[in-house]
C-alpha cells in the first residue's frame, strides 16, 4: 500500500478506543442547497446512497458503520480539517462486538473495524478506503500484509 504510516495511525486509532456504546436511535441530517454542495465537494461519500449498498453487499459492519457515520459526519466536525481521526461508534454484526475508526486525509476517507472485546476475531474486511469516486475493502493480518477483496465506483 501506498503509506504504511496512515495504515499505522489507522490501527493504533482503533486499538486505542475506549469501551462505549453507540447511539441507538438517531436522526439523519438532510442535506440541501449549499450544505449539500459543500458536503458533496469534502466528502461525496456522505450523501452516497451507492456506496452504502454496494459496500454493504461485502461487508455488513462496513455497510452499517457507512450509515451510522452517514448521519453522524455534521456532528463530528470531521469535515473541518483536511486530516483528522476519529473514534467511530461500537457495535455488532452477526453478534460480534466491533470497534471502529473513521480518518479522513486529504481527500482520502479510511475506516478501520476491530474486535471490542480481547482475544475476538478481526473481521474480513477490517478496513475501507474511500476516495471522492472508489471505495476499496481491505484485509490487512498481524504480519501487516495488506490484500484487497473488493473494490467499485459509487
Amino acid at each position: 500500500m501506498k503509506n504504511n504510516v496512515f495504515f499505522g495511525l489507522l490501527f493504533f486509532g482503533v486499538c486505542a478506543l475506549p469501551l462505549e456504546a453507540a447511539p441507538q436511535n438517531q436522526t439523519c441530517p438532510k442535506f440541501s442547497g449549499a450544505v449539500k454542495e459543500r458536503v458533496e465537494k469534502q466528502a461525496r461519500w456522505v450523501v452516497s446512497e451507492s456506496l452504502k449498498k454496494q459496500v454493504g453487499q461485502k461487508s455488513k459492519a462496513f455497510g452499517r458503520l457507512i450509515a451510522f457515520e452517514q448521519c453522524h459526519v455534521l456532528n463530528s466536525r470531521i469535515l473541518s480539517c483536511e486530516d483528522m481521526i476519529l473514534h467511530g461508534p461500537f457495535f455488532a454484526v452477526n453478534g460480534v462486538p466491533l470497534k471502529s475508526v473513521v480518518i479522513r486525509h486529504h481527500a482520502t476517507w479510511m475506516m478501520a473495524v476491530a474486535p471490542s472485546e480481547p482475544g475476538g476475531k478481526m473481521p474480513h474486511p477490517n478496513l475501507l478506503e474511500i476516495t471522492d469516486e472508489d471505495w476499496t475493502l481491505l484485509y490487512r493480518d498481524k504480519s501487516r500484509k495488506t490484500g484487497v477483496l473488493a473494490t467499485g465506483k459509487y
